[in-house]
């Protein structure tokens, strides 16, 4: 049976967020061959009010519907499109990917909420999915069609709608595992069976699109959209603005400056972020955590044999590209990352990222404190050669890597 969430599984077109939701940022930045810094142009943003993103951002406000923090780009930007499409009538698909505890799934939830009854909307979790099937009677069911489901009776029904219906398939990684095909069928609906159909893939990996994309012969590929873990700056503020408001946490400020280093450092998930702070009320209720026992609480989440999937296969590559450069050059830019980088796909048998996505996985291992861009596009690793390995968490990588003699 399809798991699907029964907040949305009704004729609501808005659904309430969970408190627990978490965010961060990064949107997909300029190209890698920009004469601009990649790992900085993408942040160089400016909203003006008669801007699409600028209108968003002020009905946001009227309604009453906050962006997370951090993700007031990505809200922006997944608004527009949906926006576009209800206006204009164009299909829209969408992939949306990011590592876990980076706000993707929330903030599509905050979507849904913005347009309101403007739209139908329904969230898939794909780990249950086994046939497309499923995925039509669960339309169907938010549209309370009593007809006999079937691929005909869809498209006549959404051919029918006035007004858009937003397919959200979230953990679409495990339908990438099972057939290709069935994924990328799913995402031509829009072109091939209605318009009004909007559908909007979530991933954790951001590579899944070089596996995807290729087998996608549209006419319109699918927007794509990369969220990035959340910076140690980010962790720490919204740590401070949770604390402030909940009377049984509460943590010294060295050890809430720890905390955030160290987890921007390892996975920027901030679901460990509020791990850690629960754990006040837990140990010792009144009493505020110190270093020690954030440091406590850290080795025993990062000691878990999940921790290495925390970081995508992309960003490990090139890290174990930068660990193998900085052990013989003095000197690592972008450019010499990047070509070394190329090699090193060819010996791996990964597929070679290049320009808005090459330039997010740079972004994932900036924001997580792995790298550093300096003056003149340098690459500065920002931690020591054992813990780069560690996050790699792959010998086999960092041997072939290291034979390249780079």
């Amino acid at each position: 049976m399809v798991q699907t969430r029964s907040s949305r599984l009704s004729l609501q077109e808005s659904s309430r967020v969970s408190s627990s939701r978490r965010a961060r940022v990064s949107t997909i930045a300029s190209s890698i061959a920009s004469t601009s810094s990649p790992l900085r142009k993408s942040r160089r943003v400016s909203i003006h009010k008669g801007s699409p993103r600028g209108k968003i951002a002020t009905h946001s406000a009227e309604r009453g519907i906050k962006a997370l923090h951090g993700r007031e780009r990505e809200f922006s930007t997944i608004c527009s499109w949906i926006d576009k499409a209800i206006t204009t009538g164009e299909p829209l698909s969408a992939y949306i990917s990011g590592s876990p505890g980076t706000g993707k799934t929330a903030t599509m939830e905050l979507v849904c909420q913005y347009f309101g009854d403007r739209i139908y909307s329904t969230v898939l979790n794909c780990a249950s999915v086994n046939s497309h099937m499923e995925i039509v009677k669960s339309i169907l069911d938010v549209l309370k069609s009593s007809a006999r489901p079937s691929m005909q009776t869809l498209s006549t029904t959404l051919k029918k709608l006035k007004k858009h219906f937003v397919l959200i398939l979230d953990e679409i990684d495990h339908l990438a595992t099972k057939t290709n095909s069935f994924l990328c069928t799913t995402f031509q609906w829009p072109q091939t069976m209605a318009a009004k159909l909007i559908v909007i893939g979530i991933a954790n990996s951001i590579d899944l699109t070089e596996r995807l994309l290729p087998k996608l012969k549209m006419k319109q590929p699918p927007e794509t959209l990369v969220f990035a873990p959340y910076s140690k700056d980010e962790i720490a503020e919204i740590l401070r603005s949770k604390l402030s408001t909940e009377s049984n946490y509460a943590m010294e400020p060295s050890a809430l400056e720890l905390c955030s280093r160290k987890i921007a450092a390892v996975s920027g998930d901030l679901r460990t972020a509020f791990h850690v702070i629960k754990q006040s009320r837990f140990d010792e209720p009144g009493t505020p955590l110190s270093c020690r026992q954030v440091l406590g609480v850290l080795n025993n989440v990062y000691s878990s044999p999940l921790v290495r999937a925390r970081l995508p296969l992309q960003p490990r590559l090139l890290l174990a590209v930068a660990v193998a450069m900085s052990s013989k050059k003095s000197v690592v830019n972008v450019a010499s990352l990047t070509a070394a980088y190329s090699r090193a796909c060819d010996v791996v048998n990964v597929p070679r990222l290049d320009g808005d996505d090459l330039t997010s996985a740079l972004q994932v291992l900036e924001s997580q404190s792995f790298i550093k861009e300096g003056p003149a596009g340098q690459i500065v690793l920002q931690v020591d050669a054992a813990t780069a390995k560690t996050a790699i968490a792959d010998n086999v990588m960092i041997a072939q890597v290291s034979e390249l003699n780079l």
